[in-house]
């Protein structure tokens, strides 16, 4: 019964790893080549790293004001700060990704960007 259960488990992890690599095909445009789509993408992503850390800056801020007049921090503190450097780092794994693809593509005469 625990075989049965393990092997119909590693099936359904098979697909949500196919389904992740499928997201991040989609958010490094692994299957996209022009321009005028890649260039305001990248633009896109850079704006999100900006707002992201102006995002940082204002936890920071927000936890030593939070630190000097000895309010407790709330769960709900911890929990945006966690998702904020989750979004964070996925944010900047696209768009180095993204640079190195473009990077990699005015190098090779097969790929075009």
């Amino acid at each position: 019964m625990l075989i049965e259960e393990c092997s119909r488990g590693d099936g359904e992890m098979m697909k949500f790893f196919k389904l992740a690599d499928i997201c991040w095909e989609g958010l490094t445009l692994q299957h996209v080549s022009r321009n005028e789509i890649v260039f305001p993408y990248l633009l896109f992503i850079l704006m999100t790293l900006l707002f992201e850390l102006f995002l940082v800056v204002l936890l920071v801020v927000t936890s030593v004001l939070i630190y000097i007049y000895d309010y407790p921090f709330n769960t709900d503190f911890f929990i945006c700060a966690g998702i904020l450097i989750l979004m964070s780092f996925l944010s900047i794994a696209i768009f180095l990704t993204l640079v190195r693809r473009k990077r990699v593509a005015e190098k090779s005469e097969y790929l075009s960007f």
